[in-house]
């Protein structure tokens, strides 16, 4: 079954020469560290870029980098990078 957490799971992430182009290197998820072999597919998603921010805020609009990849332990999943705030985030683990 797939698993999917639509606002992301913060991941600790790691990079490295060898890591796939627009991927971190690794990253650990509950307790156990996963480096990324290959990607997948990438793309990028900017909402609401047209409205201009209210108090402050972001205003609803998400920038997000995405890439699917596979890692060293089997796991096919989503990672996005939070392009506004920074931080990596675990979208999707495939089964």
């Amino acid at each position: 079954m797939t698993r999917l957490w639509p606002a992301g799971k913060p991941v600790e992430t790691w990079s490295a020469e060898e890591a796939p182009a627009g991927a971190p290197a690794g990253f650990a998820w509950q307790g156990t560290s996963h480096r990324v072999v290959d990607v997948c597919n990438r793309w990028r998603i900017h909402t609401r870029w047209w409205e201009p921010p209210s108090g402050g805020g972001t205003g609803g609009m998400i920038w997000r980098e995405y890439v699917k990849v596979t890692t060293d332990t089997g796991l096919l999943c989503l990672l996005y990078c939070d392009l506004l705030d920074g931080g990596w985030f675990l979208a999707r683990v495939y089964d």
